[in-house]
């Protein structure tokens, strides 16, 4: 048998060369799509020569780095400084536009697969090379040289950008620290825990093989309640720098905004909504690693009265809407409350957000029951989907809209599928482009020792 340090290793070895895998097939949709944006800017300003030119340079960089180097990670480096020399094009071809820097954004995003907080640091440095030569030439009239569209882009407003930059990448790496710390302690963690179940098959002794099983779920339970310490400490510790970041620019905005014009007024603007979003992001992440996980004790749950108290909590929506909810003799069931309220709260709150403009949402709630489930169904008469989106919509983060037409995050749903399957049951959807949709689910019913029927593919029939 290997020794635990040498096993350890090996499995922290494999773990990241399938993350390094992992992201370098990422890398390869990611960047030919770098490529094409800079084509498709191209003919805003006739800047063919650019996107081609130094496009086609920087896929050579990446790929020769990456070819000619296959062990070492400097490719990675060179990843991230690629990342933001696409930037640097894409300010260049819209002559200015101040939201192509958001591209750096996107690419500290990206380079969190890694797993690896110190690939931030070569596109950080580019950045403000970038940013610290281009805005000195600009505002000296360089002639051809498109940093900003602002008349000038002052000392103070150039430190104000770095400083922004610094947190939201400290923020990125971060997020690559701390995801490669507690992933390989769950991976390894899951080894162990297989390797104990085979050694116990192996010797074939019930009581030994009991014994195991025990402590197994005692380090699985210790596992849960350290990444449930992560998801917190994580949220919290993001959190806290885009509070700073409002409180900041907001102070700025206070004591400098007469200076600024309206230009600038509304970047102040983008900057404090953008981080409001990513509170609100984290924290409905925070919300679906808990999903499903803080048990519960069963009780008898109304589900009228379920019902009722969501008509309460959002009377006010659903009086603006001259909204109707139908629904006819709702069953007590036993089961979790909170998850189960949680469920119907996503789908009617869902129902009353897509809706049609100037038509009154009605939400129709029925049911029914076999021996083992209980099945509902919850349609209204809004805006549908297409067919294609249909299994798209329980995928995290996944919007069929944009945020600025119906708010949220993405998650919702997400939620929702993780909470039903945790009950034991399913969660589908039928729906028509302009017709609205129907959400069907089932929740498993509990035995009187407190056990659940396990979920099948066979639905109830209504």
């Amino acid at each position: 048998m290997n020794s635990p340090s040498i096993h350890a290793d090996h499995a922290a070895q494999t773990l990241q060369q399938q993350v390094k895998k992992r992201s370098d097939k990422l890398m390869n949709i990611f960047l030919p799509c770098y490529f094409i944006t800079g084509l498709i800017l191209a003919p805003l300003y006739g800047t063919w020569f650019i996107a081609i030119a130094v496009g086609s340079l920087l896929l050579v960089a990446y790929y020769s780095a990456k070819l000619l180097l296959p062990r070492s990670p400097l490719y990675q480096y060179v990843l991230s400084t690629v990342l933001g020399i696409f930037m640097a094009q894409y300010i260049y071809q819209l002559h200015g536009l101040f939201e192509m820097h958001f591209f750096a954004f996107i690419g500290s995003a990206v380079l969190i697969t890694y797993q690896k907080w110190s690939l931030q640091i070569p596109m950080f440095i580019l950045v403000v090379l970038h940013h610290t030569a281009f805005s000195y030439l600009q505002n000296t009239g360089t002639p051809g040289v498109y940093f900003t569209q602002l008349d000038q882009f002052g000392l103070q407003t150039l430190v104000i950008h770095f400083v922004l930059t610094a947190v939201i990448f400290f923020i990125c790496g971060l997020w690559a620290f701390q995801l490669k710390k507690f992933s390989a302690v769950f991976v390894l963690k899951t080894i162990e825990v297989e390797q104990l179940q085979k050694e116990a098959e192996q010797a074939n002794a019930l009581a030994i093989l009991n014994h195991e099983l025990q402590q197994q779920a005692k380090e699985l339970a210790f596992i849960n309640a350290e990444l449930e310490q992560f998801a917190y400490a994580a949220s919290h510790d993001m959190q806290e720098p885009l509070r700073t970041i409002t409180s900041f620019v907001t102070l700025i905005n206070n004591k400098y905004g007469d200076v600024f014009d309206d230009k600038g007024r509304q970047y102040i603007s983008l900057v404090i909504d953008g981080a409001q979003r990513m509170r609100y992001i984290i924290t409905d992440l925070l919300e679906f690693s808990r999903a499903g996980r803080n048990g519960g004790q069963l009780e008898d749950v109304d589900l009228e009265q379920t019902v009722a108290e969501f008509s309460q909590l959002y009377h006010q929506q659903i009086t603006q809407q001259k909204a109707t909810i139908n629904f006819t003799g709702l069953p007590v069931i036993s089961g979790l409350k909170v998850p189960l309220k949680q469920i119907f709260q996503n789908l009617l709150s869902n129902a009353l957000k897509y809706s049609i403009p100037g038509k009154a949402p009605v939400i129709d709630i029925k049911w029914c029951q076999n021996n083992s489930h209980w099945q509902f169904s919850i349609s209204d008469n809004g805006i549908g989907m297409q067919a294609a989106d249909l299994e798209k919509i329980f995928v995290i983060f996944k919007r069929l809209h944009g945020s600025s037409e119906y708010p949220g995050t993405g998650i919702g749903l997400a939620i929702t599928k993780k909470l039903v399957e945790y009950m034991g049951g399913l969660i589908w959807v039928e729906s028509e482009e302009g017709r609205g949709s129907t959400f069907h689910f089932t929740i498993a019913k509990y035995s009187g020792k407190g056990q659940i029927y396990m979920a099948t593919e066979q639905f109830i029939s209504g």
